[in-house]
């Protein structure tokens, strides 16, 4: 498998001028345990989570890494909201969010600090609080399902979670390859300005770094071409 491009990250407003390269869809996927874990079996961290029912610090946080790791232990839908409502008492939409959708955050995520929600790093929260068997797992998930190595994995299957789309490109600013990580939604805007950049050579593809709800994202974008035609190799053959 041939090794990964550097992201390509526009500052915010920046415009890089860009040729496409390559397109590849891509599945992310979620593993999911065949069986489900007994409430004996949970970590520390998540046994925590359910006796801390009621605290408001950090609610969101811990509602979402319970439903998230309910989700991936095996646990059916309503058996997992009934016992996520009785212990959380927030919001059900973060349980539609995180159950069967989401990762349950390994133990550096958790142990980590944030600035809140929907960041899961919860190291002020006090909910992990190792024991004698932490130390052989890398999450929740983990310690519940007895995942000790990859082999391990066959006790769950995998379910298809989010698409996206990783784009090859050239960027002329800095004249090397790079790539850029796109969802669903963004890669219909690209194709849209592909569609229109189609058959005019006065333009060209421009990629430029937009805030989107606090999270700087590729906005793409067709600009006067100035100067002589850059093209790719591919394009002229």
């Amino acid at each position: 498998m041939p090794p990964r491009r550097s992201l390509l990250k526009p500052a915010e407003g920046k415009e890089v001028p860009i040729s496409i390269l390559e397109i590849s869809r891509q599945e992310e996927m979620l593993w999911i345990a065949k069986e489900k874990a007994l409430e004996d079996a949970f970590p520390p961290c998540i046994k925590n989570i359910m006796q801390r029912a009621g605290d408001e610090l950090g609610k969101h946080r811990a509602g979402a890494i319970l439903a998230s790791f309910l989700g991936q232990a095996g646990w059916s839908e309503p058996e997992a909201g009934m016992l996520w409502s009785r212990m959380t008492g927030i919001d059900e939409k973060i349980f539609s969010k995180w159950f069967g959708k989401m990762h349950c955050p390994k133990c550096a995520t958790i142990k980590r600090q944030s600035k809140g929600y929907p960041d899961l790093g919860a190291a002020e929260l006090g909910i992990c609080l190792p024991d004698e068997l932490c130390t052989k797992f890398e999450g929740p998930v983990e310690y519940a399902c007895r995942l000790q190595s990859e082999e391990d994995r066959y006790r769950g299957t995998l379910w298809p979670i989010k698409t996206y789309y990783i784009i090859g490109v050239f960027d002329w600013s800095r004249g090397r390859e790079g790539e850029v990580e796109l969802s669903e939604s963004e890669y219909k805007d690209l194709e849209d300005v592909l569609k229109d950049l189609s058959g005019k050579e006065d333009k060209m593809l421009v990629c430029t770094g937009a805030r989107v709800r606090g999270r700087l994202r590729p906005k793409f974008s067709l600009h006067d071409r100035k100067g002589p035609r850059r093209q790719m190799l591919s394009d002229i053959l």
